[in-house]
């Protein structure tokens, strides 16, 4: 039996990305340093609870965004997979109905219902006028398809290579 060719494509950050990444690091890091200084002017008390509360928020955004967001797409015969550091997402190539390119134009006044919008990557829920709502796994803004399933599933993804995605 012959195996199933997979096609690895790694996520690529956008330009925006890079800097909404970069500069949630900065403020974390001025944050931090900020209530460090407080201690040691002698605010020891308020440093502290300061270090207590904003360290923990700053680690588990960190944490949640890059776990959740896209690393690799894998793409077969038989699926999509969007790889993530937790819970990859599967797309079965027999539930999709349609794939179609997406312009900057269909992406306009988008909202995000639950998610990340730009903190390595965009991922989780949205909605727009023309879309719906719908689950996005993007590291840049071009480049975009809309996936729908047969349960009424839309996803939008990027992917360097779109030959790839019409294959079945």
């Amino acid at each position: 039996m012959a195996r199933e060719v997979v096609h690895t494509l790694p996520y690529r950050w956008s330009k925006i990305v890079w800097i909404i990444t970069f500069s949630f690091f900065i403020v974390a890091v001025a944050v931090i340093g900020l209530m460090i200084a407080t201690i040691v002017q002698g605010g020891v008390v308020g440093g502290i609870i300061g270090l207590i509360i904003a360290l923990p928020i700053f680690i588990a955004i960190a944490a949640y965004c890059e776990g959740y967001s896209p690393q690799r797409l894998e793409v077969s015969e038989s699926q999509i997979t969007i790889l993530r550091r937790y819970n990859s997402v599967t797309i079965l190539r027999s539930t999709i109905l349609a794939i179609e390119p997406l312009s900057a134009k269909d992406m306009r006044w988008t909202a995000n219902l639950g998610g990340c919008g730009g903190l390595f990557g965009y991922f989780g829920r949205f909605s727009n006028r023309r879309l719906g709502e719908f689950t996005m796994y993007a590291t840049a803004m071009d480049n975009l398809y809309l996936i729908t399933t047969a349960d009424g599933k839309k996803w939008v993804i990027n992917c360097s290579e779109p030959d790839l995605l019409q294959k079945k």
